[in-house]
């Protein structure tokens, strides 16, 4: 019985469908960085199914993902991107460095395949809990993330999130008060600051 509502009636509660503060903060800090871009070939690196190719400005679309149930138009690892170099206008990798062993060499792959003049567009978490899809190796900082993008011409670094939202996101981690709780998930997502010490993570804008 308890396996059966576990399973089955959990899911089904509308509260707990809904986004994280979060994902919610990180949303609305990408949707304007999609607004910078112009439509032209965008490369979509795991996220699952394109979630965001409503919102972000392209011609064509192709999506890249290690995992082959997925259905990806290029499945390979990031590390080693089978596809021509100066190819893509826009490449897209949200919430995909942490998960990376190597995503130094996974943005150099990146660059590598933007055309002369084209963006990428990468987010990633700072103060979050350990998250295995399949691994979680990093965290990064402002400062991590300037260098490791330091072969494009133009970088900003945003950050999303503040010292609530964290505390926020720990208390709403999980268990039976989401039922509750992701009521409010929508107006804590707006407690933005533009200065702090503790960022949820943070979106790379990089012109190559």
């Amino acid at each position: 019985m308890i396996r059966y509502l576990r399973e089955n009636l959990w899911p089904r509660i509308p509260t707990l469908r809904m986004r994280s503060a979060n994902r919610m903060s990180l949303d609305r800090l990408l949707t304007r960085q999609f607004e910078r871009l112009s439509a032209g070939l965008l490369l979509d690196i795991g996220s699952k199914g394109a979630p965001y190719a409503n919102v972000i400005p392209h011609t064509q679309l192709v999506t890249l993902d290690v995992d082959p149930s997925r259905k990806p138009d290029i499945c390979c690892d990031i590390h080693e991107l089978e596809w021509e170099d100066d190819y893509f206008d826009t490449v897209v990798a949200i919430e995909v460095l942490e998960h990376l062993r190597d995503p130094a060499r996974a943005i150099s792959q990146i660059r590598r395949v933007l055309k002369v003049g084209g963006i990428a567009i990468l987010s990633t978490r700072f103060l979050c809990r350990y998250h295995p899809d399949p691994e979680d190796h990093y965290r990064f900082t402002w400062d991590s993330l300037r260098y490791l993008c330091r072969h494009f011409t133009e970088v900003e670094i945003l950050h999303h999130g503040n010292r609530a939202q964290v505390l926020w996101e720990t208390v709403n981690a999980g268990g039976r008060s989401r039922v509750f709780l992701n009521v409010l998930n929508p107006l804590v997502s707006r407690l933005e600051s533009s200065q702090t010490r503790f960022p949820l993570g943070f979106v790379v804008w990089a012109r190559k």
